[in-house]
């Protein structure tokens, strides 16, 4: 990884308008990506068994964390930024499955509700343990506090992206000043 650091480095020196800054943002964006496909590998690993896949799994805990295991499709698909599509998709696998059921709302019937089956419960049963053992374990160099620290930066990172006009529009390129 040293190697890839230099090189982003000597990259930001050569084009970006503030070098330091942009090394260190090209660093943790790519520790980002290690990490998150890092947690992706690990969860593909332990999901596999139980016929889950990691997208799968954060459904299906949802809604056995929600009071009476229903959500709103389209709350699911906000809450835990599922696209459309793809949100779809999960849910028609784990409907097959008989995971889950989908049912109009009885007082507005454009919404989709979600609901875990007694299958689907059976299955949190025997999967969550598993699931939060895996988690803490993966976690445990972090203390505590570090993690809600995390947890805290990383919230604060992800705000800033959806609110920042710069972090969407800075794609023209650099104008070198005239000699």
């Amino acid at each position: 990884m040293q190697r890839i650091r230099a090189s982003l480095a000597q990259n930001c020196a050569d084009f970006a308008d503030d070098p330091a800054a942009s090394a260190t943002a090209m660093d943790l964006m790519l520790t980002l990506r290690r990490t998150a496909t890092s947690f992706q590998t690990m969860a593909e690993a332990y999901t596999r068994e139980y016929d889950l896949s990691p997208a799968r799994v954060v459904i299906v805990m949802a809604l056995a964390a929600t009071k009476g295991h229903t959500l709103a499709q389209a709350e699911i698909g906000r809450e835990l930024s599922v696209s459309l599509g793809n949100l779809t998709a999960l849910l028609a696998s784990l409907e097959a499955a008989g995971i889950v059921k989908r049912k109009a709302d009885a007082s507005d019937g454009r919404v989709t509700n979600i609901s875990l089956t007694a299958k689907g419960l059976a299955l949190v049963r025997r999967f969550a343990p598993v699931h939060y053992r895996t988690v803490a374990a993966a976690l445990d160099g972090l203390t505590r506090s570090e993690q809600q620290t995390l947890i805290a930066l990383l919230d604060k990172m992800r705000d800033q992206l959806k609110t920042n006009p710069n972090a969407q529009t800075a794609t023209s390129p650099r104008k070198k000043a005239s000699s």
